[in-house]
């Protein structure tokens, strides 16, 4: 079964988010070269049942879905070793220099929690609800400016828990294994 690089990379894709739209699934499915990769592009995304694919397709569908299994694993292991040992990896330091070529918005830096260094788990942990609140108002007008509040407003989103106030306490979370 012939695969090109594009065949490649648009499976890839389609793997790693089978829940893309439908309109722009479309619009990359139709960009694959070899004809014969189409129905591997609707398996990976839901819009037919792996069984229905010849077994030499079968065979990719199988091994994309492996490697998007194995990417996230990787990922999400790379991120805990980078806490564990309080450096940054190699995805917030890609993302960070995006970041300041304005490639990658505020937004999606907040999204992925890159803000910088946080005081250690004990001491955080010994920190007031308000001691906790300035720390994350602090780093969220670092990041995204004095007007922080304001783009959670405009969107009508609600504001992330550690910074309602009122809310039931929650069970400790080690934010170096588990994230924020």
């Amino acid at each position: 079964m012939p695969i090109s690089t594009n065949d490649t990379t648009i499976l890839a894709m389609l793997s790693r988010y089978p829940a893309i739209p439908i309109e722009e699934a479309d619009e990359y499915i139709s960009q694959i070269e070899h004809e014969e990769n189409v129905p591997i592009c609707h398996a990976v995304i839901g819009r037919i049942p792996p069984e229905e694919l010849n077994e030499e397709a079968r065979t990719v569908y199988d091994e994309f879905n492996q490697w998007s299994v194995d990417r996230t694993r990787r990922f999400r292991n790379e991120q805990w070793g980078g806490r564990r040992s309080h450096r940054e990896n190699r995805t917030a330091i890609r993302m960070t220099q995006l970041h300041e070529k304005g490639i990658i918005s505020n937004d999606v830096m907040l999204l992925y929690g890159i803000s910088g260094d946080m005081p250690e788990r004990g001491a955080y942990m010994a920190m007031s609800p308000e001691e906790k609140e300035a720390v994350w108002a602090e780093r969220m007008e670092r990041r995204l400016g004095p007007n922080w509040r304001e783009r959670f407003r405009q969107r009508q989103c609600r504001l992330p828990v550690f910074l309602q106030k009122g809310m039931a306490k929650y069970p400790t979370h080690d934010w170096l294994k588990e994230g924020f």
